[in-house]
């Protein structure tokens, strides 16, 4: 009986959850038919809300999930939409429509793994579709671009070319037509193809910023004013093409049509702040600060919105005008008299730029901490502490902060700067070159942005994608100097020297401000091309005009005869010029490093000491002097060196040289203790944190060490500089890591086969990994080398003693 009713009871239990499920899946219906209302209504929010609602009561509803992702991307919001569509084929691998989005949003963005991935798939199901054969057709030409092969390149082209004709909208083939005239340097065919792109798809940014390129090749100036013009107009909410279009104004120093066009996207209604900050700081850059304070003195007068802002942009400007104290005063009044408000925190973080640059870190930091208190969400106090954690080696936690941050600015081209930073300083190089390639598109091709990037490009040898990304910076300001001098450099580089000759003309063509840009190109590309005779003659010509131009060519006409190992006209060139100018600094310098050169160290000795005499503060007086003394007279340099401190304690470059000497004297904890100095205060520099990680991994068993090596260490991981490689591979050696420590440390082996230490680090790893043939091999390689330290000599034999034989471990 009692079985029975409990029967009974599971039953109706049962039932009742059956119709609950029931009803969740009405009740779901229900709210996607009200979505449905809203959203042909034009009532996003409230359908948004509906469809959120769908979700909770039904996950699997497929055509919610459909519309809403659909809904996302209409409205610009990619990043949801994809991941919207990701969890409809994941419930639904099947779904035709969810893939060939998916498929589609990857190749825009280059992510060719998961276009690949999804247009796969599609393609089973739909291979005539238009979707899946423009997706096919861009992964074909990327293919054979990487292969350089003209011809698949061609079919791939004919078929974007077929496709804009049967389905002009879709937006993947005129990418795949305008690319491959760029790349052919076609640049009116590009032009008219960005035109039909461009009908099709205004609002694709990336076809404005290609336009903006082509044009700055073509030279077309009055189309590449009026493109920006309308990009302006297009995307309002962009700052970096407003800026941009500012640039264009500038470079033509047309500081007239500059202002008013700020004053003209002034809406004396509007309460955003945006459009009168552009003008406020267009005026400090070009008027000073005085201006830019009248400007201010004029708004506040008035009714304004976000007052405590522009007062604490009025301190800003004292501050700059060298009022410091007085700024700060100023500015703490008008915090303190503030109410809590987003303005407040602006002003509190503006307060806090202004202790920074008085060296008040501790004040900063707790400004910054009250912003983020009241605001977690705040940029500029996020940019402020994202700085000091990856200071502080806290990349982890900086690249949390970084990242919720762009999930509320996803165009700041400052936050992906430092996001790429703290990548670089976890040693992710990958993700590094991601953001700052995004920084350079946020950016809208920002002269900083670009060179950054471009060096990194460089760094990797990759030149021509450098010079590439120059050339589109280029394309939005055209007559930037830093712009075209290191173009000019990368296609020395490059050994291109018809593109690197145009760098030099378009720079000539700026006027007298770039003569030494100029001359040093020039000079550079004679150099290059291995016209010595050509190269000396010219800067003997340079000599003559004197001035600084004169000193760099003094320099190069000494250098070329060292070059050529001809000192003794190195030596009469110097006498002549000294005849002329007895006194000059730069003639007696050389003339002192000649003589070090021809091996007249009490003479060149006797030249840097009178230099020091007259001008103490020479810190590359002082380090010639040491380094001539360290290769004869170790304790008379370790003097000079002592002196040199004396007079410049603050000097980087001379600290270095003190840890250095202190390692090589065995003194170890006192090198860790000036490369500590020395990583406090620029913990960016890669070579100060390889050095100090090698020597806390090299003197110090105890765990704090061994962690705070790898903390610094973690940048120089997958690095192509073998010793960083080695630091990077015996820290995880040390740590236990040995499948890590082989994988960097057999790299920097193979780079440095001659050196000890390297060897000594891979054969212990070797053995660690029971690899003991290998291992055995490899540090007798070490006993064969000359100049192997008593120290490590002892650590190898004992390290061969404790090997088995090959026959006990089967290697």
């Amino acid at each position: 009986m009692l079985q029975k009713a409990f029967r009974g009871v599971a039953l109706g239990v049962a039932l009742i959850l059956l119709v609950a499920c029931d009803s969740a899946e009405e009740r779901a219906e229900k709210h996607f038919q009200a979505a449905l209302e809203y959203l042909e209504n034009g009532d996003f929010a409230r359908a948004t809300i509906e469809f959120r609602n769908v979700f909770k009561l039904n996950g699997k509803h497929k055509e919610a999930r459909l519309t809403y992702a659909k809904m996302r991307r209409d409205a610009g919001n990619v990043p949801e939409a994809y991941g919207q569509y990701l969890r409809l084929v994941e419930q639904y691998p099947d779904n035709l429509e969810g893939r060939r989005a998916l498929a589609q949003m990857a190749a825009l963005s280059g992510d060719w793994e998961e276009a690949e991935r999804h247009v796969g798939e599609a393609a089973e199901q739909a291979p005539e579709d238009t979707v899946v054969r423009a997706v096919l057709a861009s992964l074909a030409y990327r293919e054979a671009l990487e292969a350089e092969d003209e011809a698949a390149m061609g079919q791939a082209v004919e078929q974007a070319e077929a496709l804009i004709v049967e389905a002009p909208e879709l937006v993947i083939p005129h990418f795949i037509v305008v690319n491959d005239w760029g790349r052919q340097q076609r640049w009116p065919e590009a032009l008219e193809a960005l035109a039909a792109a461009l009908a099709v798809s205004p609002e694709t940014r990336r076809f404005h910023d290609i336009r903006l390129a082509v044009l700055g090749q073509l030279g077309r100036d009055d189309e590449t004013e009026a493109a920006l013009e309308e990009m302006v107009e297009r995307f309002p909410a962009d700052p970096g093409i407003q800026s941009s279009l500012i640039s264009w104004y500038m470079a033509r120093n047309d500081l007239e049509a500059t202002e008013s066009f700020l004053r003209r996207r002034i809406d004396p209604d509007e309460d955003d702040p945006q459009n009168r900050m552009a003008l406020l700081q267009f005026l400090a850059g070009t008027s000073g600060p005085d201006a830019a304070i009248a400007e201010i003195d004029r708004m506040l007068a008035g009714e304004l919105a976000h007052r405590p802002l522009y007062q604490a942009l009025r301190a800003g400007q004292r501050f700059e005008a060298g009022a410091t104290d007085a700024a700060i005063a100023e500015l703490q009044a008008v915090i303190a008299a503030s109410e809590p408000s987003a303005d407040l925190n602006d002003a509190r973080v503006v307060l806090a730029h202004m202790l920074l640059a008085t060296n008040d870190e501790i004040g900063a930091r707790a400004l910054v901490d009250e912003v983020l208190a009241a605001d977690t969400g705040h940029v500029g106090a996020v940019k402020l502490r994202a700085g000091w954690l990856i200071g502080d080696d806290r990349t982890g936690d900086a690249i949390v902060l970084l990242r919720a941050a762009l999930g509320d600015s996803p165009r700041d081209a400052e936050l992906m700067t430092l996001l790429a930073n703290a990548h670089q300083r976890d040693g992710n190089r990958d993700l590094m070159a991601e953001m700052l390639s995004l920084a350079v598109e946020a950016s809208g091709s920002a002269p900083e942005e670009s060179l950054r990037y471009a060096e990194y490009l460089v760094r990797e040898d990759n030149a021509n994608l450098a010079a590439g990304v120059l050339t589109d910076a280029l394309g939005r300001q055209p007559g930037n100097v830093q712009l075209l001098t290191r173009l000019g450099q990368i296609h020395i580089l490059g050994r291109d020297w018809r593109s690197a000759q145009k760098s030099i003309d378009r720079l000539e063509a700026q006027g007298d401000g770039t003569a030494a840009q100029v001359q040093a190109l020039t000079a550079g590309l004679l150099a290059a091309q291995g016209y010595v005779e050509t190269l000396m003659s010219y800067l003997e010509d340079l000599s003559d005009e004197g001035g600084s131009v004169g000193d760099m060519a003094e320099i190069g006409i000494v250098r070329a005869h060292v070059r050529n190992d001809d000192l003794e006209a190195a030596q009469a060139y110097l006498d002549r010029a000294l005849e002329d100018a007895p006194e000059d600094v730069v003639l007696r310098f050389l003339q002192a490093s000649v003589l070090a050169g021809m091996g007249k160290q009490d003479q060149a000795v006797a030249v840097y000491r009178t230099l020091l005499e007259e001008r103490p503060k020479s810190e590359r007086t002082w380090i010639a002097l040491y380094v001539l003394l360290s290769g004869t007279d170790t304790a008379q340099a370790d003097e000079v060196l002592g002196q040199a401190l004396s007079a410049l304690p603050d000097s980087a470059a001379l600290k270095w040289i003190k840890a250095g000497a202190l390692e090589a004297q065995g003194d170890i904890e006192g090198a860790i203790d000036v490369y500590e100095a020395l990583y406090k205060a620029d913990s960016n520099s890669v070579v100060v944190a390889n050095n100090l990680a090698s020597l806390l991994v090299a003197a110090r068993d105890d765990a704090e060490s061994l962690d705070q090596a790898y903390r610094i260490a973690r940048r120089l991981r997958n690095s192509q500089v073998p010793h960083f490689s080695d630091t990077y591979g015996w820290i995880a050696y040390r740590r236990g890591d040995y499948d890590a420590a082989l994988k960097h440390l057999e790299f920097a082996a193979r780079q440095l086969p001659g050196e000890p230490t390297v060897l000594y680090h891979l054969g212990a790893t070797y053995a660690a990994l029971s690899r003991n043939t290998e291992a055995r091999a490899t540090l007798e390689k070490v006993t064969e080398l000359e100049q192997v330290s008593e120290d490590l000599a002892q650590k190898i034999q004992a390290a061969i003693a404790d090997l088995t034989t090959p026959a006990e471990n089967g290697n």
